[in-house]
């Protein structure tokens, strides 16, 4: 059967966003109709970066702030009774946070509704996606939707344990069975180096406004129910929560009941990578099939 979900994964600087896209424009380039969907992205199925509000609170701000109306509304989808809106898409700058911050707390992610609440949000929009995308022609490329941000709020915000993390996750995955998903993790053996580049990469160009990237992952892990218990502080507790991270990963992949292929990446050949990815492709009926 042709997979229709394509779920990449991997710890930060590992190439999710790299390789997401190049399999994006790849497909495309065959005439592959796909649906790419990074993180922050307005998301069929996952709610990181994004309120979650009943229709009612999301008039009310347009109409607080109608000269925001256009750009709020380009990035929001109206889900029944509930707006959905990639808030951290709007391009605010920080003189502006008054209208973030009512977005923001409509999140779902950072323990601001209940485990079960949480839990029940997703597995009924990830049901709901599923339902529609089967029935279209589409190959649709998730980054880091699945692992990274369930197992971030669940490890780090709620402070859960492996067995929790493992249920819901595969509990998750089965609400997607009839697109037959894939799963394509990007190893880093060597996290500290791992980390260690991408924090020089992704430096901010005016730290009067916004903080480094890695300064801003450290703050979230020491503050994270989990940093707290495992007294986490610094980049050197910003690398022993990308280990754990990482081994929870592998964990719960060796359990999913789906396709799953790890690829190693020490050298960042992404030649070599994207070789290994066109095979995959062509093992799970996603080229080579007429259309």
């Amino acid at each position: 059967m042709e997979t229709k979900l394509i779920l990449i994964e991997g710890i930060p600087g590992s190439g999710k966003s790299t390789i997401a896209k190049k399999i994006g424009q790849y497909l495309e380039s065959r005439n592959i109709r796909t649906a790419l969907f990074c993180e922050g992205d307005i998301h069929p199925a996952d709610l990181a970066w994004c309120s979650y509000m009943p229709i009612n609170e999301y008039k009310d701000i347009i109409n607080k702030h109608p000269q925001y109306s256009q750009v709020i509304n380009k990035n929001a989808m109206i889900e029944g009774d509930h707006a959905v809106v990639a808030y951290t898409k709007l391009g605010f700058s920080p003189s502006e946070n008054e209208v973030v911050k009512c977005f923001e707390d409509y999140e779902v992610y950072d323990g601001r509704v209940s485990l079960e609440r949480f839990s029940q949000i997703h597995h009924e929009r990830w049901r709901k996606f599923a339902g529609s995308a089967v029935n279209e022609n589409v190959i649709n490329i998730f980054e880091c939707a699945f692992l990274q941000n369930h197992i971030c709020e669940l490890m780090g915000i709620r402070g859960e344990g492996n067995d929790i993390i493992t249920k819901h996750l595969i509990s998750l995955i089965s609400t997607v069975d009839k697109l037959n998903p894939v799963i394509i993790y990007l190893d880093q053996s060597d996290v500290n180096e791992t980390i260690s580049r991408v924090a020089k990469e992704r430096v901010s160009p005016d730290k009067s406004k916004y903080s480094d990237w890695i300064d801003l992952v450290i703050a979230w892990i020491e503050k994270s129910l989990y940093g707290k218990m495992k007294g986490l502080a610094g980049y050197d507790g910003a690398i022993e929560f990308f280990i754990e991270r990482k081994k929870i990963e592998m964990e719960v992949i060796e359990k999913l009941p789906i396709n799953k292929h790890i690829i190693q990446n020490p050298d960042y050949n992404w030649n070599d990578v994207f070789s290994k990815i066109e095979a995959i492709l062509s093992m799970q009926g996603v080229i080579n099939v007429a259309r």
